[in-house]
This record gives structure tokens, C-alpha cells and sequence, in this order.
């Protein structure tokens, strides 16, 4: 396998093996360089990316996706988990409902979010830096970000109308279609040719089938 040195990428849940999905687009690219726990909030992502100086060492691939966990420390100590999730939930439904279904839709709370995306794009380039949405809506719509370069508008979560692996992500099918678009992407932006690893692809159809 060719494995890209020149690039790193920031992911969650997305670029995870799964099930469903053995091998993710960025293992068929050899884009082992990354920095991924699922459900990880943005500011624990933001994080990395700054104290690690990661736009001034690496070309950046970030997955943004939702931002409503509660992760005050970073390190994946959810506050506030998913009550469909197998964590430990000291604080109940109501507790739940107020945080998800209250707060985290606030406009300040929106904003406070998007200052964490802004605060790693004011060091970031269109030349170091490239922030994949996934979910509708996404963070990077809110006004003060939308506009930006570095952003790829393609909506990661748009292929599981196609390639739905049951469980909300894609599945294998689906991150095959997705290795061909990134890669394309990657040399359109950064000039960079990544090769794609074709034994791995077939072995990952075959699994499928």
C-alpha cells in the first residue's frame, strides 16, 4: 500500500472502520496519519489541530461533524451522552432533553462553535487545510465560516441515501464511491496523487457481495 505522508487527517466516526465498512475511503488512500474518536466534539477537535500545529506541518483533511456532545475536557469523557449510546448516563431524560434539544440549538451556542472552526482557519490556508461537512445542517454554514476556501461542500452523510450501512453512516459501497471523489479532490486542490490501494478494494467488494 502507498501511504501518504503529506497529509493528515482529522476525523470521528467517519473515517473509522466499521462492520459495514472494513476498509474507510482514507485506508484505500493510504492516508494513515490521523487524529479520530467517534462522536468527538469540535472544539476537542480544534484542539488537536492547534496544539499539535498541524496546518503549518501537515495538508489538514477535517471531517466537521456535530457539535452537540459535551466534552469539557477533550479526551472523550462525554458529559452529556447519547441516551441511545451503551454510556453510562448519570443525569436522565431531562437532563438530556435540555441539552440537546434546548441549548444546543441556541444561536450563541452556534456561534461559540463556529469561533472553535474559526480559530484553526485564521492560522489555515485553502494550501494547508480542507473541512469536509458531513451532516445537513453543518456548522460550516454559520455565516462567519461559509464563505471560506478551505471548505469542500460535500456532505458526507448525502451518501447514505444510497449507500446507508443502518446505523446512520455509510456503508462499504458507499465509502468506495467516496475514495474516488476525495482523491480527485485532493489533486485538485493540493496537486497531490494518492493511490488508490486495489488489492484492499477488491477484497472490501468481495466482503460486501
Amino acid at each position: 500500500m502507498n501511504i501518504n505522508k503529506e497529509i493528515f487527517v482529522v476525523g470521528n466516526s467517519w473515517s473509522i472502520p466499521s462492520d459495514k465498512a472494513p476498509v474507510p475511503a482514507f485506508d484505500q488512500l493510504g492516508l494513515k496519519n490521523r487524529y479520530e474518536e467517534p462522536g468527538i466534539t469540535l472544539d476537542a477537535q480544534a484542539n488537536y489541530i492547534i496544539e499539535n500545529d498541524l496546518v503549518n506541518r501537515f495538508k489538514v483533511i477535517w471531517l466537521v461533524g456535530h457539535h452537540h456532545r459535551a466534552d469539557p475536557r477533550g479526551n472523550g469523557e462525554y458529559l452529556l451522552p447519547y441516551g441511545w449510546a451503551n454510556e453510562k448516563d448519570i443525569w436522565g431524560k431531562l437532563t438530556q432533553d435540555i441539552w440537546f434539544k434546548k441549548i444546543t440549538r441556541m444561536a450563541w451556542y452556534e456561534r461559540t462553535n463556529a469561533l472553535f472552526v474559526k480559530a484553526v482557519l485564521g492560522e489555515a490556508t485553502a494550501e494547508n487545510l480542507m473541512l469536509i461537512p458531513i451532516y445537513r445542517p453543518n456548522i460550516l454554514e454559520q455565516p462567519m465560516l461559509k464563505d471560506n476556501p478551505c471548505i469542500w461542500y460535500y456532505y458526507l452523510r448525502d451518501l447514505a441515501k444510497d449507500y446507508a450501512d443502518g446505523a446512520g453512516h455509510i456503508n462499504q459501497y458507499g465509502h468506495n464511491h467516496f475514495t474516488l471523489r476525495l482523491a480527485s479532490e485532493v489533486f485538485e486542490r493540493w496537486k497531490i496523487t494518492l493511490q488508490m490501494s486495489g488489492a484492499t478494494q477488491l477484497k472490501s467488494d468481495f466482503q460486501m457481495r
